[in-house]
């Protein structure tokens, strides 16, 4: 075979090929203009006048993020909506074999489906402009991307792990349910990811469910039918570990260190200072973070709200500890009560680990016939500093087991929740 005859068996080719898509884009334009012709998109897709018309709908979640300060839910979503349309029946024999066509969703009615508890009252129309499909049957298949923002409540009491449920409803703007009757495609009552679903970096979606609801009203006989959409979003982030909940066992473990300091340390009354200033600037950390809502408290600012109280008390006990024992103090000259004493050198000592004050201190607080030791340091019999730096060993103890069990009782009520 030359080359003159396979050139011409390759022009041959390419005109079948030109002549055949020429033809097929005929019968296209054929089909097409026959089902269009006379036809009314404002009219419902019914048989009858009695009829209903029935649209399976469907929802698939491509993304979510909130506006917090808003209280307002972004839903990135693609709607999935079929109907029978008994005037786009063909048979596919007499055009071609053609099983699909694609029409502009402008030419042909569509549902108007819209959300009921839309945040924007100003934009309505949810949907992107895109293609329908319509089948020989007459099956229409419209799944145009939406984008929806919806008034959500938020509750941030377990802020920063918190669960948000917000829900979508969804149906006929003019119409009722004997005229547009919607249906759960497939009966599927879960959300379900799209594809192209984008993940956020603060926002994870937990589950969601789909469902059907028909709501009756006193004045009118005719049913109204909704789509509920409920969507659980959790809140992740591990920046609020390192922020929020660490600097909160910091601080308490700080409150709890400074009363293993000896009772006379003056930097037990510094460490204290730190814990304070340390509870501020978190509490103002949070003030910043959390978005201003009347109608919860997030449990970590009553959580800090009262560590900032313990830690004030802890710095006031310290302060007094130290005024307490101080042995240049006028009141060290004094003696303590003889009953607090005579509790604090019996079985309480055992109880609160006191050994090591009782030994230098007698039972009356007199002289060195009562078994009094005094300290070398405290030069003048009278002095009564070692009777009240016993008062103020068992003092410290005692307010080292309230903090303890303060604390433990606040992370208990306060985590155990999340």
């Amino acid at each position: 075979m030359d080359a003159l005859t396979k050139s011409l068996l390759v022009l041959s080719t390419f005109s079948s090929l030109a002549s055949s898509e020429s033809n097929l884009w005929d019968i296209n334009e054929r089909l097409r203009t026959q089902l269009l012709q006379n036809y009314q998109k404002m009219t419902f897709p019914h048989k009858g006048p009695n009829d209903t018309a029935t649209v399976f709908f469907d929802f698939l979640l491509m993304g979510a993020w909130f506006q917090e300060d808003l209280q307002i839910l972004n839903v990135k979503s693609w709607v999935v909506m079929m109907w029978h349309e008994p005037r786009f029946v063909w048979d596919p024999k007499d055009f071609g074999s053609i099983e699909v066509l694609h029409l502009a969703s402008d030419e042909i009615w569509k549902p108007d489906i819209a959300l009921y508890n839309n945040a924007d009252v100003k934009e309505v129309n949810h949907y992107g402009e895109n293609h329908v499909i319509v089948y020989p049957s007459g099956m229409v298949l419209w799944v145009p991307p939406a984008l929806f923002q919806v008034e959500c409540p938020l509750d941030f009491t377990y802020w920063p792990y918190d669960l948000q449920r917000c829900h979508l409803v969804i149906g006929s703007w003019t119409s009722h349910g004997w005229q547009i009757d919607l249906q759960l495609l497939h009966n599927n009552s879960d959300v379900h990811l799209g594809a192209y679903w984008e993940p956020s970096h603060e926002w994870q979606f937990q589950s969601g469910t789909i469902r059907r609801q028909v709501t009756k009203y006193a004045c009118c006989p005719e049913p109204y039918v909704s789509i509920m959409i409920t969507l659980n979003l959790r809140r992740v982030s591990a920046t609020f570990t390192g922020t929020i909940v660490i600097p909160a066992c910091a601080i308490s473990a700080l409150t709890l260190i400074q009363f293993l300091l000896p009772v006379r340390e003056k930097k037990r009354l510094l460490v204290g200072c730190c814990c304070l200033l340390l509870t501020i600037l978190e509490v103002i950390h949070l003030g910043s973070s959390i978005p201003r809502l009347s109608s919860s408290t997030p449990i970590i600012v009553k959580f800090y709200g009262q560590t900032f109280i313990v830690v004030t008390v802890s710095v006031a006990v310290t302060a007094f500890l130290l005024r307490l024992t101080d042995t240049e103090h006028p009141a060290a000259s004094t003696p303590p009560p003889n009953l607090l004493k005579t509790i604090l050198v019996g079985p309480l000592s055992s109880v609160l680990f006191l050994h090591h004050y009782t030994e230098k201190v007698g039972r009356s607080g007199g002289g060195d016939e009562d078994g009094e030791v005094l300290d070398t340091d405290i030069k003048n019999s009278v002095n009564y500093g070692p009777d009240w730096l016993l008062v103020a060993a068992a003092f410290d103890r005692l307010a080292v087991l309230c903090f303890l069990v303060t604390f433990v009782v606040m992370l208990i009520a306060y985590v155990a929740p999340v």
